[in-house]
């Protein structure tokens, strides 16, 4: 059975401050980074939207499941933004949030518990999903976050998407006047 390894970096971008907010945690396999903007940045923004998505980094590729992927993401999305206080909005939110997904396929060295079997290799998939979100007016980027991971490109696996987004959005500022999450 392959092994999963997801990493999910945030950052802010731009002009606005990077908070003294960082967290890195390891637990086996898997490694999570977070490090997210200043939440006074955020104060003003009471409505998001979304934009058309975009093309995922380099090297990865829009997939088959690309669509899909990001169809579910955006659901995802909402309904996190909606517990954290903000509101989706029509024609002209507060801020912007575009997503985008695809996959790459890459040769790994094949390896035993105590070390290499040599110099054979085996393909794998990896997958990545990609949050960013936009100041409404003025149109410059005021967060990202990614996720990657292994994945098998036969399915969708989504408990891994909501996973994933999840831990990629905890960080989001949330609204103070944003109701009491249980």
């Amino acid at each position: 059975m392959k092994s999963m390894v997801i990493v999910f970096a945030i950052s802010a971008i731009g002009a606005i401050g990077v908070a003294a907010c960082q967290a890195t945690t390891s637990a086996g396999s898997s490694h999570i980074q977070a490090i997210s903007a200043e939440s006074a940045t955020f104060a003003p923004y009471r409505t998001f939207g979304f934009r058309l998505a975009g093309a995922p980094p380099f090297p990865y590729e829009v997939s088959a499941r690309s669509f899909e992927v990001e169809r579910r993401v955006r659901d995802l999305v909402a309904t996190t933004l909606a517990q954290k206080g903000y509101m989706q909005a029509g024609p002209t939110p507060d801020f912007l949030v575009r997503l985008s997904s695809g996959t790459v396929k890459e040769d790994k060295p094949l390896t035993a518990a105590g070390g290499a079997y040599g110099s054979e290799n085996e393909s794998v998939t990896s997958g990545e999903i990609v949050v960013d979100a936009f100041d409404g007016s003025t149109a410059q980027q005021v967060w990202h976050g990614t996720a990657q991971a292994e994945i098998d490109p036969a399915r969708i696996n989504e408990l891994a998407i909501r996973s994933a987004v999840e831990q990629m959005l905890v960080r989001f500022p949330v609204r103070s006047d944003a109701p009491e999450q249980r």
